[in-house]
């Protein structure tokens, strides 16, 4: 209540928030029951739901994280968020999703970063298998509620292009999402998912290559939707941010680093570049508020 009371506050209008598959169908299939509190599996988003309107709110609504009785692999090191065997099973859950909350939830993402390892499993990126995920997932959300909105999985900027016969666990986005649509993903979504991020330069850095990560790379994706047909379709920042590791943190900063200061001008002009320049770029998630660990 705090946390949503914290985010209205800072005048956010949406939160992107998981709903984790193994964490309502836990234990098996049509099992909607927490055996380990014995209470129903519901009641935690039920009320993150119940919150959410409580502040005005609205959710967009992250569906992925299978449970392991999902998968032949179960949760075995790596496999932890990959994809199930049966796409029928995943069907069902974004049907049970959709439909519970119809009326008071029309935003939904199919999955995230499917083009990297671990969101893929430990296994090769494959964008015809994503995509397939992506057909299931959208099929069953506008059975449930035709008024819903699909995006697409965020995917996230890597710039590796290694031949496939090495079968890569990583895949850059750009190539991810030209065999996208290869494999046939237009027309289902509505909204194209991207991550945003700013990585080691700022939000004012131009520059755009395929071997370049930064703030500006969604251009390039915007470009391969225009080629493919689907210049009407918006791109909503799945996540967007600049990261402020502390100097003192022994951890390498894979993502960059920038100072709070720094931080806090950069996520601002972000969203002043973008409301300015990009009329095709809707919902911006600024990633995170903050994590419970």
């Amino acid at each position: 209540d705090e946390s949503l009371r914290l985010i209205s506050q800072a005048g956010f209008r949406w939160i992107r928030q998981e709903f984790p598959w193994e964490d309502i169908e836990i234990h098996g299939k049509g099992d909607f029951w927490d055996h380990k509190w014995d209470k129903s599996a519901w009641n935690k988003y039920d009320r993150i739901v119940e919150l959410a309107a409580k502040h005005g709110l609205r959710i967009i609504v992250r569906l992925d994280n299978p449970p392991a009785w999902t998968r032949r692999m179960g949760n075995a090191k790596g496999w932890e968020m990959a994809p199930p065997d049966n796409l029928t099973d995943f069907g069902d859950y974004v049907y049970a999703v959709v439909s519970r909350y119809k009326g008071r939830i029309r935003y939904y993402q199919i999955w995230n970063e499917p083009n990297i390892y671990p969101e893929w499993g430990d296994q090769a990126a494959d964008p015809a298998a994503y995509v397939e995920l992506l057909k299931v997932g959208y099929r069953r959300a506008k059975e449930a509620d035709p008024t819903c909105v699909v995006i697409a999985a965020g995917l996230a900027q890597t710039t590796e292009e290694t031949p496939d016969e090495f079968k890569p666990r990583n895949m850059s986005d750009l190539l991810y999402l030209e065999r996208m649509y290869g494999a046939g993903c237009r027309g289902y979504f509505d909204v194209m998912g991207a991550q945003v991020y700013g990585l080691w330069t700022g939000p004012y850095d131009r520059r755009t290559s395929t071997d370049r990560s930064n703030y500006s790379r969604v251009q390039q994706l915007r470009e391969i939707m225009v080629a493919n047909g689907d210049r009407d379709k918006p791109i909503w920042a799945t996540e967007v941010a600049w990261n402020a590791l502390p100097e003192d943190s022994p951890a390498y900063p894979n993502y960059g680093r920038v100072s709070e200061e720094k931080q806090a001008i950069y996520a601002v002009e972000a969203y002043r570049r973008a409301a300015r320049e990009w009329p095709w770029m809707g919902g911006m998630n600024y990633w995170f508020f903050r994590r419970p660990s």
